[in-house]
């Protein structure tokens, strides 16, 4: 046999055996959807090791619409169309070189009326819960396995124990209070090694942290609130995730992060992290300086909180998606959204757009630590300013 034949050879079955590794689906993101909602072209992020090699689905339940490859073959991204779609378990199937992999999803029967629920108003009054500093009620969980930072009372910035349970035993003594509304700061996962309490910093955006509870427990705390006619706001995230978050490890595209290197510009010759500027007057004064603007906007709140690119359309649906999904999930009656002024406008404008189209009577409530009343109104509904 001719060697270099032979040669040739090996390599095609090398190439091929990599090819056909790409079985293995280990993340499904949103894990499942529902039937009649506005958003009903679901884009489905699907991860695993090079899981790109998969040829277009070759057969399916449901109406494939886009099928999205990035740069990274470790992600696909297929759009679903559930409009005419009713409730069950629907399969995917992909296929690679006659390797087929079944994807399973689920499309469940929304709750009566959820579409119209009113949020909270300026008639409620809310309580601000840190879960972790207010009660222990499963001191089984305070730590968990896998979860780098564990239990320590003696160390003031450390975790102290306290969980959704502790929430939940202690509904009556908030209701009591006088209180109609509860806002919990974070409870998805926050896996930094220190100061992970406050849950600014998420590293899975579609789980509770397992040292509050899951994701079970926190809908059954939007229930128990329901029952006793209060609500529940979640403290969400648009602006960063954790540098901890497991897409941070391998990222989807490039343009996933804000990144400070030379695709900004030789102005800006700054590799990778950068720090916001925190200068928030830059949104919206038509004269500020690029070099302002840019740092605000795009820079990083601290170093270990990459700074989420909204003008990537894959991140933006996956924003709008996950937001959806918790406010369906746990029965939310509200959004109190962290850094709002550190978002880029254009991307937040069409976030808010989009789960407002979802839900007409919900409320949403941006934090921005601007102390000017001009500036705060610039970022008010229906603003004349902005």
């Amino acid at each position: 046999m001719n060697k270099s034949f032979l040669f040739f050879s090996i390599l095609v079955y090398f190439a091929f055996a990599k090819a056909v590794q790409a079985q293995s689906i280990e993340t499904i993101e949103p894990p499942f959807w529902w039937t009649d909602m506005e958003h009903s072209d679901v884009e489905v992020l699907l991860y695993g090791e090079n899981i790109a090699n998969y040829s277009a689905p070759i057969d399916s339940d449901l109406p494939i619409v886009k099928v999205r490859k990035t740069e990274n073959p470790n992600y696909l991204f297929l759009t679903l169309d559930t409009a005419n779609a009713i409730s069950g378990d629907y399969k995917i199937l992909l296929n690679v070189y006659d390797t087929y992999n079944v994807v399973d999803f689920r499309l469940k029967e929304r709750e009566l009326n959820s579409k119209t629920r009113k949020g909270f108003d300026s008639s409620d009054a809310i309580y601000l819960v840190m879960p972790d500093r207010f009660a222990n009620g499963d001191s089984s969980n305070d730590s968990v396995d896998g979860m780098t930072e564990k239990v320590n009372r003696e160390f003031k910035g450390g975790r102290h124990g306290g969980d959704i349970q502790g929430i939940i035993d202690h509904l009556d003594y908030v209701d009591q209070l006088g209180a109609t509304a509860i806002w919990s700061t974070p409870l998805l996962e926050d896996n930094e090694e220190l100061y992970s309490y406050h849950g600014y910093a998420q590293s899975d955006l579609y789980k509770i942290d397992p040292r509050y509870g899951t994701n079970a427990d926190y809908k059954r705390l939007g229930d128990e609130l329901h029952k006793r006619d209060m609500k529940l706001i979640m403290d969400y995230v648009t602006n960063h995730w954790g540098a901890m978050h497991w897409m941070m490890q391998d990222l989807p595209t490039e343009t996933w992060i804000h990144k400070f290197d030379d695709n900004i510009g030789k102005d800006f010759p700054v590799a990778g992290y950068a720090n916001s500027s925190y200068r928030q007057s830059t949104q919206m004064d038509p004269n500020v300086s690029k070099r302002d603007a840019i740092y605000a906007e795009k820079g990083w709140f601290v170093s270990s909180m990459p700074d989420i690119n909204q003008s990537d359309p894959l991140v933006l649906n996956y924003l709008i998606q996950n937001t959806i999904w918790w406010i369906e999930y746990a029965g939310l009656d509200g959004l109190r959204v962290d850094t709002y002024s550190y978002n880029e406008k254009e991307g937040i404008a069409k976030w808010t757009k989009a789960v407002m189209d979802e839900y007409p009577n919900f409320n949403i409530v941006g934090e921005t630590w601007l102390h000017d009343q001009a500036q705060i109104a610039y970022w008010q509904n229906d603003s004349k300013i902005a």
